[in-house]
């Protein structure tokens, strides 16, 4: 102990004692000290680079997808060849030039042609030289839920055809109530063209062209139209038969009306129904036919389907559907949700919708037409609540469909029948242990390897979840949820997963409710797990909202199909793109 102490003392002493200078060498005498700043370490990194098919696969028109389509037919350029400007549910107009022949046509959208006109919502246009001026001015009738419904808006051209300018145009307020629905025609025949308006109570509105000193005004004409009813959310469609002002009105019920009077007349419309019909919305549209003086007719619905009818006996009452004009464009209703998957050798695509229809189209290329060809009442039998999603894959040698739904339950059918001719049982206690997600959107992968696929679900939370199974004593599956892989798997609302693998890394698409698509990937190799984590979105590649995508890897090129809540299918695609990244 005395030894300790002493040592303690002396070490004491020592560490408080004066410290002696060291004498440090001038600047001048110091050697200069090179530093080499390290050669930047050149890294890669994987990205997903998209090219944009659609044409090829799912719609070869042009003309996309829109709810509650309205259009007309006019040649705004002055070119000689009608334009197709459509109005939709999201306010905007759009407008397509017909690059094809008249029987033939092919349409492309003129990008931004259009900025500046906008109606907030349900947009139904008109066109036509209301002022005189030699120029067309468009007006927009407004409707559902925007704070202008049942109004017109008048648009005006300060700029040129080719780059126009739209300024709207000061005019006296002309309302009709809720859902404005205009028409251009000179019913007086005084070279003024009148407006013909119809709304959402099924009325008939005329408003009179008159040219004052301020300039154009309309004048409402309450006389004219009394008294003529056709049901509620009418479109009217305005031409002359005869020497007679003719009018075809489509409603919500997907009805069509005819009516007639003569011009300059007092006397009642003759009204009499059109021998047509459709699922609802219908909205007519005339278009010159190939005969002078005749006009042809387009019908909209409120899917956003068209369809081309000719005026064949030419008295406006016998129509025949000319189905090339509008063909080329695969049409699955609205919410489409597909899912591809290749069963004995064939690539099949499952497509659900807001309805609850199950559609199978099978892949059959050929040098004519879209690759993707509908088998019709394949899933006879098969009823579903809304949103409905499906996934055709097998189970014990048989087809099997899985399918999801907007009450969260999950169900699978066995075909007992063959894929020729099937023949559906549901399986109700295949997904015991799987909850309830709501707006369950369903997938399936052999994620671990394994041979046997597992289930994946996104739902309305915008969470992604997987569940792997075992077989119970009865023959079923027992589903448990699998732990951590996908905790990282959130989207933004409504998750739509689907998932491809490709030089050992796994991808996990995610559509989600503003119509981007997330990417998660697992890549043991790299992260030394299988967990997905998030990587990015997927760079210019956006649909309408709720995008659903479909995902296939082939020859080392990923497929990606995309489905939206308009109803469109677009096609992209993908493969990887090594991009270098400096590390300093």
């Amino acid at each position: 102990m005395k030894i300790n102490i002493f040592f303690l003392i002396l070490f004491l002493i020592v560490s408080c004692a004066p410290r002696k200078e060291i004498a440090q060498p001038s600047e001048a005498l110091r050697p200069p000290v090179s530093v080499v700043k390290p050669a930047p370490v050149e890294k890669y990194k994987s990205f997903l680079q998209c090219d944009e098919k659609t044409k090829d696969f799912f719609n070869s028109t042009g003309i996309e997808v829109l709810p509650f389509m309205r259009v007309v037919f006019y040649d705004i350029d002055r070119d000689g060849v009608n334009e197709m400007i459509a109005g939709s549910k999201d306010g905007a107009l759009r407008l397509y030039r017909n690059s094809g022949t008249r029987d033939v046509p092919h349409w492309s959208l003129v990008p931004e042609y259009f900025d500046g006109v906008s109606a907030g919502a349900f947009s139904a246009p008109a066109a036509g030289d209301i002022d005189g001026d030699g120029k067309p001015e468009i007006l927009v009738g407004t409707g559902g839920f925007s704070k202008d419904s049942g109004k017109i808006i008048f648009y005006k051209n300060a700029g040129t055809n080719v780059k126009p300018l739209w300024k709207r145009m000061d005019m006296p307020e002309i309302d009709v109530g809720n859902d404005a629905a205009p028409a251009l025609f000179d019913v007086d025949n005084d070279g003024r063209a009148d407006l013909i308006v119809g709304n959402s109570t099924g009325k008939l509105f005329l408003f009179r062209a008159k040219h004052t000193g301020k300039g154009v005004v309309f004048a409402k004409d309450a006389a004219y139209f009394k008294d003529v009813k056709l049901g509620m959310y009418v479109v009217p469609a305005v031409t002359s038969y005869q020497n007679r002002i003719l009018i075809i009105a489509g409603n919500s019920m997907g009805r069509l009306s005819v009516l007639e009077r003569e011009f300059k007349s007092r006397s009642s419309w003759e009204k009499s129904a059109l021998a047509l019909s459709f699922c609802s919305f219908a909205a007519p549209a005339f278009l010159n036919s190939d005969q002078s003086g005749i006009m042809d007719m387009v019908i909209s619905d409120g899917n956003g389907q068209l369809y081309y009818y000719r005026n064949w006996g030419k008295d406006y009452r016998n129509w025949n559907e000319a189905v090339d004009f509008f063909s080329g464009r695969i049409f699955t209703g609205p919410a489409s949700s597909p899912v591809i998957t290749e069963v004995n050798g064939s690539s099949f695509m499952v497509v659900g919708n807001i309805n609850g229809e199950i559609r199978l189209f099978v892949n059959k290329p050929s040098s004519a037409g879209l690759p993707w060809k509908e088998r019709p009442g394949f899933f006879n039998g098969i009823r579903l609540s809304s949103f409905s999603k499906g996934i055709l894959t097998e189970w014990d040698g048989r087809s099997l469909l899985i399918t999801g739904q907007q009450d969260g339950i999950i169900r699978a059918f066995l075909n007992t029948g063959s894929l020729e001719k099937p023949f559906w049982s549901e399986k109700k206690q295949f997904f015991r242990g799987v909850p309830k997600i709501m707006h369950a959107a369903p997938a399936v992968f052999d994620i671990d390897g394994d041979g046997k696929w597992e289930l994946i679900v996104g739902g309305s939370d915008g969470y992604v979840k997987g569940f792997r199974y075992e077989i119970d004593r009865d023959g079923n599956p027992v589903w448990q949820k699998i732990e951590k892989i996908f905790d990282y798997a959130k989207a933004a609302g409504f998750a739509a997963p689907s998932l491809a693998r490709e030089a050992g890394k796994t991808y996990l698409f995610v559509g989600q409710q503003d119509g981007k698509i997330s990417i998660f990937t697992s890549d043991p190799l790299y992260r030394g797990s299988s967990v997905f984590y998030p990587d990015d979105y997927l760079q210019g590649v956006q649909v309408n909202n709720h995008s659903c995508p479909a995902v296939f890897e082939k020859m080392g090129i990923i497929e990606l199909t995309i489905g939206d809540y308009n109803g469109n299918l677009k096609h992209f695609a993908c493969h990887t793109e090594k991009r270098k990244i400096k590390d300093n």
